[in-house]
């Protein structure tokens, strides 16, 4: 890129990884954003400056509603205005003034590099990464929801008691880690149940429910009908598209 693109943007609830070939500044405005940059996971929320140097792969994921303020900067332009100080070490928090005056930033690269200036020569106090890496974990439970898992187990991959890992993980995805993966497990099953091929006891196994009649019982309770009504109604859908 040759010059700056100064946006804001709302990510997503699902873990997205992204490489490019410019550095990047995220500022929270509204909501949180969990990113994992540099080996740190850093949770944007509002007045959070986070870095993501050129090239480095980062992974990011957002549990509810965010306003993020996205700075794409090419490396030639930070190295001129020697701005590569806002890319070293972990993310900062901004003082309240200079939040709301990066909010209405927008015109000129003089205006965005005086800001910068300001960011940098601000200093704010320094964020300490926390120590679970939860976007390492999510990914490995969605692509194994058969496995039995438990919070201790959870817990322990995350070298977390089992109370800071609940509290951790519910400020990160908005649910208890039971919550979490009953929505994980039956998002799965509306796709399954889409095939004939498999069975209710099949797909209640591949799930992770202990047994159709769990997988049952879990199902009406979250979607207010039976699987096999679910199917009916899916299968019905398919033939009267066709019709």
């Amino acid at each position: 890129m040759d010059s700056p693109l100064v946006e804001t943007r709302s990510y997503p609830d699902r873990e997205l990884s992204d490489r490019h070939g410019f550095h990047q500044l995220l500022l929270g405005l509204d909501g949180a954003l969990e990113l994992e940059a540099a080996g740190r996971l850093i949770h944007v929320t509002r007045g959070v400056l986070a870095p993501v140097a050129s090239g480095d792969l980062h992974h990011y994921l957002a549990p509810g509603d965010n306003r993020v303020l996205v700075l794409d900067l090419p490396e030639g332009w930070c190295e001129a205005l020697v701005l590569d100080g806002l890319f070293e070490g972990s993310a900062r928090r901004l003082p309240e003034p200079l939040v709301a005056q990066g909010e209405r930033l927008g015109g000129t690269d003089q205006a965005l590099a005086r800001w910068l200036e300001l960011a940098l020569g601000a200093g704010g106090r320094r964020l300490v990464p926390p120590r679970i890496k939860l976007l390492d974990l999510l990914p490995a439970m969605r692509a194994d929801l058969a496995h039995p898992w438990r919070v201790a187990e959870m817990a322990r991959r995350c070298h977390l008691a089992e109370a800071v890992f609940a509290r951790q993980f519910r400020a990160l995805t908005g649910q208890s880690p039971h919550e979490w993966l009953v929505r994980e497990r039956l998002a799965l099953a509306r796709v399954l149940l889409l095939s004939d091929a498999i069975s209710l006891t099949e797909l209640a196994q591949t799930c992770g429910f202990a047994d159709s009649a769990h997988f049952s019982k879990s199902f009406r309770q979250w979607h207010g009908v039976s699987p096999g009504e679910w199917r009916r109604r899916g299968q019905d859908s398919t033939s009267d598209s066709l019709a």
